[in-house]
């Protein structure tokens, strides 16, 4: 259980219909420049100080079952984002995970253990460079990319710019070298791979201009991660996806972690509330 645990809660992190307007099947989009789109999304992105879910419904699907665990999560803006589950119906809380800008913190109260790292643990176990900030935009539904997450103001990558469906898209695909673990993912399939094609996509929503589907994925190898934010309400004045599904798929095993937000209140109190007690194993 532990690992199971850990794993939904860092999926949910990493790695979101109803909706205020109803988008046509077909709609003309209109033709804008790139740096104008750019332009669009950096005004629309929320401005807030604090972020509490006080209602969350979290499930994890495989090919071989679902679970469904629910939460609440509080985030005070560069400080700390903590997330707390629950096992449904009887509400026991059964784990807690705290992320900050220097650290990453998982106690799992059900098996009496805990788990204490840095950033640096995505790069060890998945050759994935994420940051607190990089988690950070993503739960805010700003722009991010899967490589950096950089800011617009601070990005230094180039996109190629163009329209899909009813979204504007930004797309760039990029030969790259592999890293250890995927390296070692390919040998295991019997393939001596040191580069990977690897095209990463950003769909942009025309009247919020907010993301409304991100992914990165190897266009040779089917492997790949995406987070689609959908359900788009109104929260106390504040535009925000009323789900967020991420998908994680490598040939033939999707996983899917989906999140639906009920109530959601942003500017208020919060805090981040975890505590270890010297009682509980620490696991590595």
């Amino acid at each position: 259980m532990r690992s199971k645990l850990f794993i939904l809660s860092l999926v949910v992190l990493f790695i979101s219909c109803h909706s205020t307007k109803k988008l046509p099947k077909q709609r003309e989009l209109e033709n804008i420049s790139e740096g104008r789109l750019f332009k669009n999304i950096v005004e629309n992105e929320l401005d807030f100080q604090s972020l509490y879910s006080k209602k969350m419904d979290i499930s994890l699907n495989t090919k071989k079952k679902s679970n469904s665990l629910k939460a609440t999560m509080q985030m005070k803006k560069d400080s700390f984002i903590c997330i707390s589950m629950s096992a449904s119906p009887l509400g026991i809380n059964v784990a807690r995970l705290l992320l900050t800008p220097d650290s990453i913190k998982f106690v799992n109260f059900h098996d009496k253990e805990y788990f204490i790292s840095d950033y640096s643990y995505f790069s060890n176990r998945f050759d994935l460079n994420l940051s607190f900030d990089c988690f950070q935009r993503i739960l805010s539904n700003y722009f991010f990319n899967f490589e950096s997450c950089t800011s617009l103001n601070d990005r230094t990558k180039r996109y190629k710019f163009d329209k899909s469906g009813n979204n504007y898209l930004l797309y760039t695909l990029e030969e790259k070298a592999l890293g250890r673990k995927l390296k070692k993912l390919y040998k295991k399939r019997r393939k001596n791979k040191e580069y990977s094609l690897i095209l990463q996509e950003i769909q942009i929503d025309p009247d919020y201009f907010r993301p409304c589907f991100v992914s990165i994925k190897d266009i040779e190898e089917q492997i790949g991660l995406n987070v689609k934010y959908d359900d788009f309400k109104d929260f106390g004045g504040y535009l925000y996806p009323g789900k967020i599904l991420f998908n994680l798929y490598m040939e033939s095993d999707p996983v899917e972690v989906k999140i639906v937000f009920d109530r959601l209140e942003f500017d208020v109190k919060v805090e981040s509330n975890f505590k270890i007690s010297s009682k509980y194993k620490r696991i590595y």
